[in-house]
């Protein structure tokens, strides 16, 4: 599934860019738009952005956000479809050492389960859910007191956006994006 992450400018909403270095096969930093490229969490270099060896935090709920909607979670073998070839997806890790009595679950979204479902206000709803359950684990951390998440169907430009914002416990929104989808290509590949 491709992406394009648009930050609401209306909002006044001030978006920093992911805690996220996007890198080649190889370890070198990639490019806008290079195929073959994976997310990993920046370390510090410098005092500035945080102890030195640990981990960048100069936008936490921005990078938590993209790695709790773009990380598959694996699903039951119920939700799968032909297509999917019983691919569950999903980490290793969620199988064992979570702590469920200390409300610990797997951390994803199952928004990959809809790359190929025919674009409908039903999709729309359930996509929209999925990310608000995805994001959940902010509401349980209090690192937000509310989340909104909607659907924005495009049916002639085969497109769905989805909105999402995040309000602090003064009601105030601390977090505004809208993720567009692109839903199929003229090619058929996605």
């Amino acid at each position: 599934m491709q992406i394009t992450v648009t930050p609401l400018a209306d909002t006044r909403v001030v978006v920093l860019p992911p805690d996220i270095v996007w890198l080649k096969a190889d370890g070198t930093p990639a490019g806008p738009g290079e195929s073959g490229v994976v997310g990993d969490f920046r370390l510090s270099t410098r005092a500035a952005d945080g102890p030195v060896g640990g981990l960048v935090a100069a936008n936490p709920l921005r990078t938590a956000t993209l790695l709790l909607l773009f990380t598959d979670i694996r699903c039951e073998s119920f939700e799968l479809r032909p297509e999917h070839r019983g691919d569950r997806r999903g980490w290793p890790g969620d199988g064992f050492d979570i702590d469920t009595a200390a409300g610990e679950a797997p951390l994803g979204s199952k928004l990959w389960l809809y790359r190929r479902s025919i674009l409908s206000e039903q999709v729309g709803m359930q996509v929209a859910a999925e990310a608000k359950r995805a994001l959940s684990p902010l509401l349980r951390q209090q690192a937000v007191a509310r989340i909104d998440t909607a659907y924005v169907l495009d049916i002639e430009g085969d497109a769905l956006g989805l909105p999402i914002d995040m309000y602090g416990r003064d009601g105030r929104k601390v977090y505004a994006d809208r993720f567009d989808f692109l839903w199929s290509r003229s090619d058929g590949g996605l």
